[in-house]
């Protein structure tokens, strides 16, 4: 009878310990294994990724798949992966990755995949950028099903509060419903075109076709963010600091994933730096490259340090920052708060005097052209940078005068506008904070005569600069 009970148990205990087994760990964790496959470079122990996620997850808790599976195809179906989206259609490239992403010393584009070229590694000039696991393949956009099952199933309540986020929905871009919208008027950075084709057509004078408006708003998508936007900070590995590597996360965002991450300029660092001229990180994120970097940068105050969030204020909801930072200036220079509230200048913001040279886009010019490889009538003509030695002051909607860098645009082939001459606010005053911009815009009218993609709609961008003090 013992020795039955024994074999049950052994039987039981062996049961339970395949059942235990975890393939991702099995296989990745096997170097031998992985090199021999082919994809050396993918090899990775669990004790790495917990030193440098700072977490117990489990890979599949993450990645998803199937870790219950020996099959390599089979544990890889469902699993959530790094998106590679090809400058040919902005489509994301099916093969699978024979090498890992490969970082530099560019802090723009610090982070980039790599293929094989004379037996080397080069940087794959094939990919157009990069999107972390929790985006949509199709859209390029958020992907709430995936951060649910990952992040948000040991996060509930911070998913819960990014759902509702204005950066979750796109709040303030999705605004833009066309060149022609009443409330927000045209806009540098293009109008919304996902929902917006049939009234964006009616006022277009050459075609617009479903696939040229999907490619324009599938450009717009990747700088719109997920979880792992602000938190997964991958890096080179340090020998020594086993917390450094390509699996590292944070949990306060860094002030460098306000700007992309080091995957080009997309998020913050081409409004800050491209449209407004004057951001926080210049260097190689400045157009002109090498514009001085904001003071602020060398005194390691970061982003979140000036702009409120969950970090100092916990009733704000996950990933809501706070665009208005004025406040934040008494914190560290309360007496020159002080003394400016109580001097002539009181009406003068801080950056009013404090932002000298602004760089960045000088004029801009929505026309028909390529966006990745198909014909748009909507394509952003943009090269056109330079500086400005010093801002242009106007008066806000409540009488304080700010910093503002104006520049032409214009979008072709335009039928109507409704827009009368003179200066407009983006959002009205009665807006709260969290819901409003301090930016204006002027409109200066539609005009024809043009030898071809007539009409023009023309406009004076006037965002208002907060940077580069």
């Amino acid at each position: 009878m013992i020795r039955i009970i024994l074999i049950a148990a052994f039987i039981a205990g062996t049961a339970n310990s395949a059942a235990a087994l975890d393939s991702c760990t099995e296989c990745h964790g096997n170097r031998q294994r992985m090199e021999s496959l082919g994809y050396g470079g993918f090899a990775v122990t669990s004790l790495e990724t917990k030193a440098q996620t700072h977490m117990q997850a489990a890979c599949d808790q993450c990645h998803l798949g199937n870790p219950d599976e020996r099959d390599k195809n089979r544990a890889h179906r469902g699993m959530a992966r790094l998106l590679v989206v090809s400058k040919k259609g902005l489509a994301v490239m099916s093969s699978a990755r024979r090498y890992p992403l490969e970082y530099g010393t560019n802090a723009m584009n610090r982070v980039y995949p790599v293929t094989a070229k004379d037996g080397k590694t080069v940087k794959d000039a094939s990919v157009a950028a990069i999107s972390w696991h929790d985006k949509n393949a199709e859209t390029l956009s958020q992907d709430f099903q995936v951060m649910e099952k990952t992040c948000g199933s040991c996060h509930p309540q911070e998913f819960s509060e990014f759902s509702n986020s204005t950066m979750a929905t796109n709040g303030k871009q999705s605004q833009y419903k066309g060149w022609l919208d009443k409330e927000r008027g045209p806009h540098n950075c293009g109008p919304w075109f996902e929902g917006n084709l049939a009234s964006m057509q009616a006022n277009t004078a050459i075609p617009m076709s479903p696939q040229s408006s999907r490619i324009n708003q599938r450009a717009c998508n990747t700088c719109h963010v997920g979880c792992l936007d602000c938190h997964f900070f991958p890096q080179k590995k340090d020998p020594a600091n086993p917390g450094i590597g390509p699996h590292s996360f944070v949990k306060t965002p860094p002030s460098e994933s306000c700007y992309g991450g080091g995957r080009a300029s997309i998020c913050h660092a081409g409004p800050e730096d491209r449209r407004r001229g004057a951001g926080y990180f210049g260097g190689s994120f400045s157009f002109p490259e090498g514009n001085e970097p904001d003071v602020h940068l060398a005194a390691k105050v970061g982003c979140l340090d000036c702009h409120q969030s969950t970090k100092s204020n916990p009733s704000i909801g996950h990933a809501m920052v706070k665009r208005q930072a004025a406040d934040s200036c008494r914190r560290c220079h309360p007496e020159a708060v002080k003394t400016h509230g109580a001097s002539r200048h009181k009406n003068l913001s801080c950056e009013a005097c404090h932002i000298q040279q602004v760089a960045g886009y000088q004029g801009t010019y929505w026309g028909p052209g390529k966006m990745a490889g198909s014909a748009t009538p909507y394509f952003k003509f943009k090269a056109y940078y330079g500086y400005l030695p010093q801002p242009i002051l106007i008066k806000d909607q409540s009488g304080r005068w700010i910093p503002v860098k104006p520049f032409p645009m214009a979008v072709l082939n335009q039928k109507t506008s409704p827009f009368k001459p003179g200066l407009h606010w983006r959002f009205p005053l009665e807006l709260p904070e969290l819901k409003r911009t301090d930016d204006a815009w002027g409109y200066v009218g539609l005009f024809g005569g043009l030898p071809e993609n007539n009409k023009a709609l023309l406009w004076i961008q006037m965002d208002k600069m907060s940077h580069k003090l």
